[in-house]
């Protein structure tokens, strides 16, 4: 089972998971700054909530 790490909060998700739904489920705040107001809204254009990912991962997708 995928491990999260994110603001301090570690999160236990299922494997293939939407990570941006697994955080916001978990109340971890997305965007900062700014951001809040010019993200793309989750059609991976902006690169706000750009994270770095350790071990394997599943291609990108929608």
């Amino acid at each position: 089972m995928p491990t999260v790490t994110a603001q301090g909060k570690t999160i236990q998700c299922e494997a293939g998971a939407n990570l941006r739904q697994v955080l916001l489920a978990h109340g971890v705040e997305l965007y900062n700054g700014q951001a809040k107001v010019i993200n793309c809204r989750s059609l991976g254009t902006c690169g706000t909530c750009a994270v770095a990912i350790e071990g394997e991962v599943s291609a990108t997708n929608w």
